[in-house]
């Protein structure tokens, strides 16, 4: 016998919830917009995001095509610069305030983690728990790592869908702390509504961060290969992981590629 979701657990809840948290994010009716261009916008081509929990329509992942992919990082890579120069003690208050903001949030992003990657609620909240715990201590021992370095300039994320927190938010979070622009592609088969949730918090404090959806091999190129990516950070298989170290030949980034335990980086 199939056993009765909680009101406050229902996706309609947690959607209406998400909604409120993050107006901008959303158009009427629900639907998931892109972070691009420094706004929410452009819904793209609409894509059924399926809950492995119960098969049932979450909602549309806004499926970017790459002209549209390009000018998301040819406008992210602009506010590279500008970010770049504020002082580490700026960045710091406001991914400090960032953190505080999401731990507000953090059971709500929790639920819809549930929902869209099939994580039990206690696996789910451990997953941003940790992300906001990993970004603290990094508040806290940054400094003397940054000795001597200057910022890498635009940081492009790539990562699985299995871990968006305590992964991919957590790696954002970080890369934006070191005094880098960040753009991220959303991972297709979960993590959509929590990390748009996510996202619109940080952007609201003032971090330079994009947020797109889109497929693999087609915003690849624009998240792989455009000249205004500085470094890409890829988390994954290795089959797309050997896709993307193909695409970087005779490309003059750095990079940090994690494929199943295979990793190679240039930094």
């Amino acid at each position: 016998m199939a056993q009765a979701v909680p009101q406050d657990a229902t996706w309609s809840h947690l959607l209406r919830q998400a909604q409120e948290v993050a107006p901008e994010a959303f158009i009427p009716g629900g639907s998931v917009l892109n972070l691009m261009e420094g706004r929410w916008g452009y819904p793209g081509q609409p894509k059924a995001c399926i809950s492995p929990v119960d098969s049932s329509v979450l909602g549309q992942l806004p499926m970017l095509n790459l002209e549209e992919a390009n000018r998301a990082v040819a406008y992210a890579a602009k506010e590279a610069s500008a970010w770049a120069q504020r002082d580490l003690d700026a960045r710091r208050e406001l991914v400090a305030a960032c953190v505080r903001d999401l731990e507000g949030e953090q059971e709500l992003i929790a639920r819809l983690l549930m929902w869209e990657i099939g994580k039990p609620y206690r696996l789910a909240l451990a997953d941003v728990v940790r992300c906001l715990e990993g970004v603290r201590w990094y508040l806290d021992e940054i400094e003397p790592m940054l000795a001597g370095r200057t910022p890498l300039g635009l940081v492009s994320n790539i990562a699985s869908w299995n871990y968006p927190f305590s992964v991919l938010m957590h790696a954002v979070l970080v890369q934006a702390l070191a005094g880098n622009a960040v753009i991220a592609k959303t991972p297709t088969n979960g993590g959509l509504h929590a990390l748009t949730v996510a996202f619109a918090v940080a952007r609201r404090t003032g971090l330079p961060l994009s947020l797109v959806s889109g497929s693999g091999g087609e915003l690849g190129e624009a998240l792989v290969r455009h000249p205004a990516v500085d470094c890409l950070a890829f988390v994954g298989g290795r089959s797309n992981g050997r896709d993307i170290a193909a695409r970087l030949v005779n490309e003059r980034k750095r990079y940090l590629l994690e494929m199943e335990g295979v990793n190679t980086y240039l930094i």
